[in-house]
């Protein structure tokens, strides 16, 4: 018997394990989203969850190589699901390979996990590119613009000043972060041959850069600049803030943003029945 229930196997990081099925509910509400990866987390009272040290932070072919595992290992039950989604950042891989590469590429994922289970049921492949940060930019004003203009992430400074904070942090991510990519965030990474991690530029130029920018700016107040460069809540961690962000996200305006990867299966998944 097929179930409404779709098995997800997710990037091993807190944003994605804390929320992406609350965002894929978003998509397609008619099925349960069952998350076998990361799929042990650890809670002492009074503290956050944690992943697991065994799987923390898996991605790319070590992520690929526990989903053919587990699914080995739940064949039956994931055999009765409707389908299969597998979420994972790209982090540059798909740079210079052709259309019929990646598809390729996809393609072997799919006969892979075909080769391991009898029943051929649609399989999802979601790739957030090239980091789930990406998304947070493209659709601004759920992802980071509501996260720095939230009273419940931000309580040190006034409203003008976060909305201050927001409108030059939006502006210097396009200027001195995606560059050339700020209207192509999906192919972002690449400059001169060198990869640069989109999530590591943006922690370090929240801390610290994009204060600078602004409190260098001709038409900052010094009550802005000094609340700005004072708040101790104006940072970036993946841990507190990307599940956040990630529940508060409307797929179908990153469907309008995101055309190369995000689209595509957005658009198979909100269509799925």
């Amino acid at each position: 018997m097929v179930t409404k229930r779709i098995a997800c196997f997710l990037t091993c990081g807190y944003t994605e394990a804390g929320a992406m099925q609350a965002f894929l509910k978003k998509i397609n509400s008619n099925y349960e989203y069952k998350q076998y990866l990361p799929n042990k987390t650890i809670k002492k009272k009074g503290d956050s969850k944690t992943i697991s040290s065994k799987i923390s932070g898996l991605t790319g072919m070590a992520l690929l190589e526990k989903v053919y595992t587990i699914i080995k290992n739940h064949a039956v039950e994931i055999t009765q699901c409707s389908g299969i989604l597998i979420e994972d950042d790209l982090d540059g891989k798909f740079h210079n390979m052709t259309k019929s590469e990646i598809e390729l590429y996809i393609h072997s994922i799919k006969e892979k996990i075909y080769s391991i289970i009898e029943n051929h049921i649609p399989i999802f492949i979601l790739y957030a590119s090239p980091e789930i940060e990406s998304w947070f930019i493209a659709d601004w004003d759920n992802g980071f613009g509501y996260l720095y203009n939230s009273d419940g992430c931000v309580t040190d400074i006034d409203i003008p000043a976060k909305k201050f904070f927001s409108h030059h942090l939006k502006q210097y991510i396009n200027l001195y972060i995606l560059k050339e990519y700020s209207n192509d965030i999906e192919n972002y990474g690449y400059f001169n041959q060198i990869y640069y991690k989109l999530s590591d530029q943006i922690i370090e130029s929240i801390q610290t850069n994009v204060k600078e920018y602004i409190s260098a700016l001709p038409n900052t107040s010094e009550l802005y600049a000094e609340q700005i460069s004072s708040s101790r809540e104006l940072y970036y961690s993946k841990k507190l803030h990307g599940d956040r962000m990630l529940r508060n996200l409307e797929p179908s305006i990153l469907s309008k943003k995101c055309r190369h990867f995000f689209f595509p299966v957005y658009n198979m998944l909100s269509n799925f029945n």
